[in-house]
């Protein structure tokens, strides 16, 4: 399997997953334009994909959703609060519903070979998830917009050969920062964000040798810094299992640009 992110970010999100005979999109945050390129970069063409999995309906996992659909017609999955609020925003009426599908947490379905399973995450969102990808014995995950841990979050990404994980802010930066008093509050909530300390304390409570990469992702670029977030989640990682870099990669996911995609 492959995994890369073409953007991760507060204001965009896009991941790949491949497998042996597919590939499949993981929200379409950023405009169609930059998706396409992003896939491109991975030597994918769009209409080539299987699937588009939506992990909920906020604007920076389906910014460029309508347009590329309208392109090309590739089938989306989701959640069915999801897809009610998805298909109640402007200018969705001119996408063919027909193109949706629900899915339910919990639920195995295959996609080209690929076994995808869905699991219910606390963020302030209709209805929203994380997803699991499983082809052989290869298991790859998209965990992002956590508010906080929770026992289902962690056995869906435990045994994962690599993955997408939130790390979206230093809570020190958040609250000296220059959000409003509100918004801060709601990052800081159950069903806000992850903070950098809590993405490597999650990834510590998980970690196994079968753990080959980790893109952190989700960064704020008012509330993070890309080195502050991965010097905390390894400090964490360092201290609950001394050697585990012999094992495991962790990087940082770009923003604005796509990533090297990794084999496992």
């Amino acid at each position: 399997m492959k995994l890369y992110t073409i953007a991760s970010g507060s204001s965009g999100n896009s991941t790949v997953v491949s497998g042996e005979n597919s590939s499949i999109l993981v929200d379409c945050g950023v405009s169609c334009k930059r998706v396409t390129e992003g896939l491109k970069s991975g030597a994918l063409e769009p209409d080539n994909l299987a699937g588009i999995f939506i992990t909920h309906e906020h604007s920076d996992h389906i910014k460029g959703l309508r347009v590329f659909l309208k392109k090309y017609r590739i089938p989306v999955f989701a959640t069915g609060g999801t897809i009610d609020a998805i298909l109640t925003m402007s200018g969705m009426n001119e996408v063919d519903r027909s193109l949706f599908n629900m899915i339910k947490p919990e639920e195995n379905i295959n996609i080209g070979g690929i076994s995808v399973k869905a699991f219910s995450i606390p963020h302030d969102a209709a209805d929203p998830v994380g997803y699991s990808f499983t082809e052989g014995k290869k298991k790859v995950c998209v965990a992002t917009d956590l508010g906080k841990i929770t026992d289902i979050i962690e056995s869906h990404i435990a045994g994962a050969d690599a993955m997408v994980l939130e790390a979206n802010h230093d809570v020190n930066m958040l609250e000296v920062g220059s959000y409003p008093y509100a918004l801060k509050m709601r990052i800081l909530s159950d069903r806000g964000h992850l903070s950098n300390e809590n993405s490597g304390r999650l990834l510590s409570e998980i970690w196994g040798e079968q753990l080959k990469y980790v893109f952190l992702g989700h960064l704020s670029a008012e509330n993070n810094m890309p080195l502050l977030a991965l010097q905390t989640v390894m400090d964490e990682m360092l201290e609950a299992h001394p050697g585990y870099d012999r094992f495991t990669k962790i990087m940082t996911a770009d923003r604005d640009c796509p990533m090297v995609p990794v084999n496992i």
